[in-house]
């Protein structure tokens, strides 16, 4: 059994870690609208009935569309996870600054 000090060590360097991860919530969100601009980009260009370019991996812009969708739908998860991962580093922190056992 760990000792309230080792719990403690434990989940500061988890919180860290955690932190570590939230700072890059910005990346996140620029990537989201980065995919957003390309979604639509796409949209415009099969509406006007342009062919799929040369250079495109992808055999129609609906396919090309349904994977560009998954990596918003992605990052957007990605974000709600974040946001719940530093609810849990408030309760942690919380744990960290209060909780004592006295038997120990």
């Amino acid at each position: 059994m760990s000792t309230i000090e080792e719990k403690k060590i434990v989940l500061s360097e988890n919180a860290a870690r955690i932190i570590k991860t939230y700072e890059k919530k910005g990346a996140y969100l620029k990537e989201i609208s980065d995919d957003k601009a390309t979604l639509e980009f796409l949209n415009e260009k099969e509406s006007a009935g342009e062919p799929m370019p040369d250079y495109s991996n992808y055999t129609d812009y609906t396919e090309w569309k349904e994977t560009v969708q998954k990596e918003v739908d992605r990052a957007e998860t990605t974000l709600e996870n974040l946001e719940i991962r530093m609810i849990e580093v408030e309760a942690y922190q919380y744990y960290i600054d209060n909780y004592t056992d006295i038997a120990e």
